[in-house]
C-alpha cells in the first residue's frame, strides 16, 4: 500500500511521498531498468490529471553519471528537465527535476527523487522517495494536496508498471 508522509526533513516547505515494493527480479535488473536512459515512457504512462511521459531530449551524456540533464516531454506538450544526482549501482539512483513549464511552476521550486534497491531473497525491495520542494508556506498546502490527491496515484501507476514488466503482475506493496 502506498504511504504518504509530509516531511520536515531538509526544509520546512519539503513535501514527500515514499512508495515501496517487493519487485520479483534480481538487485541489479531491478536497477538497470529503473535507471534506465529510456525507461520513462515505460513506467511513467500517467495517472489523474499528471500525463504520462512521451519521450525525453537533449540527453547531455551517458545517463549513469552524476550531473547528466534531459528534457522529459509529457503527453500534454509541457516539459521538464531532469538530471543524475546520484548513480551507485545496484543500490541507489537519484534525481533532481526543475523547470517545469506546466501549472505545478507556481508551487514549486524544484522536487528530489530517489530509488533505493535492496536484495530481499531473489527478488528487490525498491523504495521510491519524491520529496517536491515548495515555493513558500502558502503553496506548501496546494501542493501537498496535489501530491496526496494526484502524484502518490502517479507514483503508484509506475511502480506497478515496474512489476509488471518483471512478472506480469502488480508488486506487493509495503507501507514505508
Amino acid at each position: 500500500m502506498p504511504h504518504y508522509s509530509e516531511t520536515n526533513g531538509p526544509s520546512r516547505l519539503d513535501v514527500a511521498v515514499t512508495l515501496q515494493a517487493l519487485i520479483p527480479a534480481a538487485q541489479d535488473d531491478v536497477f538497470r531498468f529503473v535507471s534506465a536512459e529510456d525507461v520513462l515512457p515505460k513506467i511513467l504512462t500517467g495517472y489523474g490529471l499528471v500525463p504520462g511521459v512521451v519521450s525525453t531530449s537533449d540527453v547531455s551524456g551517458p545517463w549513469d553519471r552524476p550531473g547528466v540533464h534531459r528534457v522529459v516531454h509529457l503527453a500534454d506538450g509541457s516539459t521538464v528537465d531532469e538530471a543524475v544526482t546520484t548513480y551507485d549501482r545496484p543500490s541507489y539512483f537519484s534525481y533532481r527535476v526543475s523547470n517545469p513549464s506546466f501549472a505545478l511552476k507556481h508551487l514549486m521550486t524544484d522536487a528530489r527523487g530517489e530509488f533505493r534497491f535492496v536484495p530481499e531473497g531473489a527478488d528487490t525491495h525498491l523504495t521510491w522517495t519524491y520529496t517536491f520542494r515548495a515555493k513558500d508556506d502558502i503553496r506548501k498546502l496546494p501542493l501537498a494536496l496535489f501530491v496526496r490527491s494526484q502524484w502518490r496515484g502517479y507514483m503508484d501507476v509506475c511502480m506497478r508498471n515496474i512489476g509488471t514488466h518483471f512478472a506480469g503482475t502488480a508488486p506487493t506493496h509495503r507501507n514505508a
